[in-house]
This record gives C-alpha cells, sequence and structure tokens, in this order.
C-alpha cells in the first residue's frame, strides 16, 4: 500500500481530455494523484508510487476488465499493492457494473456518464483512505474468519447509520436555510426604508420568492440523499453475500481425478461429466469459482475445463490465477464458450488457453480434445 503515510490514486483513461474537470477536483484535494493512458504506464505508477486507489476509467466495463487483468497477467503483485478499485461507468452499465464488483474484480463503481455528483467520489476517496489507515494500525493476525464477519456486519449495520445521518443532515440543513432566509428578509426590510405599513406586504412577497428556493434545494437534497441510500444499501448487499460465502462450508473433496469441471449450470455440468465418464476420464465437479479457488490450493489437476460465464468471479480472473500458479504451469485450459461471447474468447486465447469449445457440447469432439490435451501434456512431462 502506499509510501508510508501518503495517500496515492492513479487514474486510467484513453485521452488527456478524458474527465478532465473531475481529475482536476480529485488532484485539488489529493495531491498524490496519477493519470495513466497505457498499460505500461499504469504499470509503472503502480509499482514507482505504490498506489493505494485505482480507478479505471475507460470506455466500458470490459475494457477496464481487460486491461486490469492485463496489468495481474504482467505483474503478480499488483493486487497487493492495490488497497481498492474503482470501475467508473456510464447509468447504462449499472447492471454490468455492479455485477463485476460482486466477482471481486473490482472493489467499486462510480457513474461518470453523466456525471450528477463529482463531490461524492471524495467521500468515498477519503472513506477508503481512513479505512486504510485503520486497516494498517491491525496487527496482522487480526483478520480471522471471525473479524472479517464482523467487519461485514458492521458495512450492512452502516446502511441504517447513513439513512439515519441523511435524515438528519436534511432536516439541519432546511432549518438553517429558513432560518438565513428570515435573517436576510429583517435585514432587507429594515435597509429598505420602506413604510412600516407595508412591512407585512414585503414579507409576503419575499417569504413567497424563498420558499420556491428553499423547496428547490429541498429537492435537490432529497435526490442526493437517496442516491446515497441506494449505493449503501448495495453495499450492504454486497457485505451479506460475501459473508454468507465465506461461512458456507464448502468441503474440498476430490478422488483421484486429474480433470476439473467448472460449470455452473447444473443440467449442463451433468451432461459434460456422463460424456468424461463414458470416456474414461474421471473429473472433479465445481460449480463456482469460489469453490474452485479452494480446491485448486491444495490440488493441481492435469486439465481445467471451464465456461466462460460464471456467476461468482470472471473466468477470466480465474484463467488468470491458474496461469500465475507456478505448481500449475504445465496444467492445460480449455473454455467453454456461448456462440456470440466473441470478446471474451478473443482475451482468453491471449491468456494462453488451449482449447475453445462452443456451446452445446459435442460428445465426440470433446472426448478427442480431451484426449489430445492429457497426450500433450505426457509428451511434454
Amino acid at each position: 500500500m502506499g509510501i508510508e503515510n501518503r495517500f496515492s490514486v492513479l487514474l486510467v483513461v484513453k485521452h488527456k481530455d478524458d474527465l478532465e474537470s473531475l481529475c482536476n477536483m480529485v488532484k485539488r484535494h489529493f495531491p498524490h494523484f496519477f493519470i495513466a493512458f497505457s498499460e505500461e504506464e499504469a504499470l509503472s505508477v503502480i509499482t514507482e508510487q505504490k498506489i493505494d486507489v485505482l480507478l479505471m476509467g475507460l470506455n466500458t466495463i470490459q475494457e477496464n476488465e481487460i486491461f486490469y487483468l492485463h496489468l495481474l497477467s504482467a505483474k503478480k503483485s499488483v493486487d497487493k499493492i492495490l488497497f481498492r478499485k474503482i470501475v467508473f461507468c456510464s447509468r447504462e452499465d449499472l447492471k454490468e457494473a455492479f455485477s463485476i464488483c460482486n466477482k471481486d474484480v473490482f472493489d467499486d463503481y462510480f457513474i461518470v456518464r453523466p456525471l450528477y455528483d463529482p463531490y461524492h467520489l471524495l467521500l468515498r476517496l477519503r472513506f477508503i483512505r481512513r479505512t486504510q489507515q485503520m486497516t494498517n494500525t491491525l496487527p496482522a493476525d487480526a483478520f480471522s474468519v471471525e473479524s472479517l464477519c464482523e467487519y461485514l456486519d458492521q458495512i450492512v449495520s452502516c446502511d441504517g447509520d447513513i439513512k439515519d445521518l441523511n435524515a438528519e443532515n436534511y432536516e439541519k440543513l432546511m432549518s438553517l436555510m429558513s432560518f438565513s432566509m428570515e435573517q436576510m428578509r429583517e435585514k432587507v426590510i429594515k435597509d429598505s426604508g420602506v413604510a412600516e405599513s407595508h412591512h407585512s406586504g414585503l414579507r409576503s412577497a419575499f417569504d413567497n420568492h424563498a420558499q420556491g428556493h428553499i423547496q428547490q434545494v429541498g429537492e435537490h437534497q432529497r435526490a442526493a440523499n437517496q442516491q446515497v441510500e441506494e449505493r449503501s444499501q448495495a453495499i450492504a448487499d454486497v457485505a451479506s453475500v460475501k459473508k454468507e460465502r465465506i461461512l458456507e462450508d464448502s468441503d474440498v473433496v476430490f478422488d483421484d481425478s486429474n480433470i476439473l469441471l467448472l460449470e455452473d449450470e447444473a443440467t449442463e455440468r451433468d451432461k459434460i461429466k456422463a460424456i468424461l465418464d463414458s470416456g474414461g476420464y474421471k473429473a472433479q465437479v465445481s460449480g463456482c469459482a469460489t469453490h474452485t479457488m479452494k480446491l485448486l490450493n491444495s490440488w493441481k489437476p492435469d486439465v481445467v475445463l471451464m465456461d466462460l460465464t460464471l456467476p461468482d468471479m470472471s473466468a477470466l480472473f480465474v484463467i488468470d490465477q491458474i496461469r500465475q500458479d507456478p505448481d500449475m504451469e504445465k496444467t492445460r485450459i480449455m473454455v467453454l464458450a456461448k456462440p456470440g461471447d466473441n470478446a471474451n474468447v478473443q482475451e482468453a486465447m491471449r491468456m494462453g488457453v488451449h482449447e475453445v469449445m462452443l456451446k452445446p457440447v459435442d460428445r465426440d469432439m470433446l472426448l478427442y480434445k480431451m484426449g489430445h490435451n492429457l497426450q500433450a501434456l505426457k509428451a511434454n512431462q
């Protein structure tokens, strides 16, 4: 993480003019702010400056994901240096942004197209800085499963605290504005030189005019509070899901198989497993990436046959983790793709997978390719 107590932020964009006003604002509040326009530049800044927060500001969620995976492929320690990763998105990409954060590729997302509230990004960065400072003061063994679950519980409870705080701040704001308008009204009347008999009418006209402005401010504040509450609720939902995953009793059990099948659709998984069984191949099955990562901690299969669309984590991220494991240097990776998933297929091929097969799987082709990859593995030993 950051150098000593210095808090550093890196934004990745395509062009210098992208998000210029947002960049200037962040720079004013966080002096150690950097901008990178390429993977090489980003990697250099992250490692040399020990970046705490990475802001991904490319045009699409997929571009941001691929860019970050390239960084991981180039240097394994990138993920350990960064404390938080935030992906920028458009309002139309909200669901996709939430999904990719829920898969742990990024930690959070921020809407920049259209950019409604740039100052909210500052609040997030300040919160991250406080969280990081608190984390750095804890002993190394503080993050037990119990303490982590307690931390997630605190995140969930923060949702209610934020709602109460928003309501309290709203009341204070309205009270302060009303008081300020009253003081201004009396000062205007006092300095106007108007006869006292006309003061009542002047007060009425002033109040009617001021009420309209107060109402507009109130509506804006309520809308802003609603956005904060929706975001805090989304964070609380993610925290609840993560706690459930941590507490899940997913026993890691496998036999003498040398093939791992990762497929989240139960019907498809059973079908592929039956095909492999019919060919004499033993396969350990897994229904999600989280369980798969637990398996791979203690078991290194010869072949990983995996779906490119997973519910709990990016398949490209799983591939990258396999590729970075020195104990799986020779493991063969076969991916299953749906028609039309060209971008992920191309990226998977660039990352070094050995086979790409389209769904629905053809029995004879699957058995042929499985035999081919096992023979290739044996020949290289």
